[in-house]
C-alpha cells in the first residue's frame, strides 16, 4: 500500500471513532512509523527486505500491550490504532507466499521480488487491492473536505 492509502486509512478509522484534531493527528503519525522503523533498517543493510521490526504483528502486539499497561501512555492509543491500520492494510495486499514477513521473529522472511518498481506500481493500480486503496482515498480525502467546509461555515 501507498503512504497515501496508509494515511487515508487511518484517517477514516479516527474518523469513524469521532476522534479529535489531536487524536486524528497521532493516528496518522502512527500510520507512518512501521514505515519509518523498517526502510531505515533495509538502506543500512541490517534486513533484505522492507517488512520486519516495523511490519510485524509481534512488534504491533508489544506496543499494544505497553501502551494498554502502562496509564501515561494511553493518551499514544490513536497512534497505536494507525499503526495498526498499516499492518491490516499491508496484509490485505499482501501475496499470500509473503505472509511469513509480517510475523517477524516467529516466522522466517521471504524475500520480495526485485522487479522495476513502475511496473510493480503499475499492476498494484490496476488490481483489487488498488483498486480498494484508491476507494479508501477518495472516500478520506471526500470527508476531509466535508469537515473542512463544516469548519468554514462554524467560523
Amino acid at each position: 500500500m501507498t503512504p497515501l492509502g496508509h494515511l487515508s486509512l487511518a484517517f477514516l478509522a479516527g474518523s469513524i471513532l469521532e476522534y479529535d484534531r489531536r487524536m486524528i493527528a497521532l493516528c496518522l503519525a502512527g500510520a507512518v512509523v512501521p514505515d519509518l522503523i523498517d526502510k531505515p533498517l533495509v538502506w543500512a543493510g541490517v534486513f533484505d527486505i522492507g517488512h520486519t521490526v516495523g511490519h510485524s504483528v509481534v512488534t504491533l502486539g508489544v506496543i499494544t500491550a505497553v501502551v494498554t499497561i502502562i496509564s501515561p501512555l494511553r493518551i499514544l492509543a490513536p497512534a497505536v490504532l494507525g499503526y495498526a491500520t498499516h499492518i491490516l492494510a499491508d496484509l490485505f495486499v499482501a501475496y499470500p507466499k509473503f505472509l511469513t514477513n509480517y510475523a517477524w521473529p516467529l516466522l522466517p522472511q521471504r524475500p520480495t521480488p526485485d522487479g522495476p518498481v513502475l511496473d510493480y506500481w503499475l499492476a498494484y493500480a490496476g488490481s483489487g487491492p488498488g483498486v480498494v486503496e484508491a476507494s479508501v482515498v477518495v472516500l478520506a480525502v471526500g470527508l476531509v473536505i466535508k469537515h473542512s467546509r463544516a469548519d468554514q461555515a462554524d467560523s
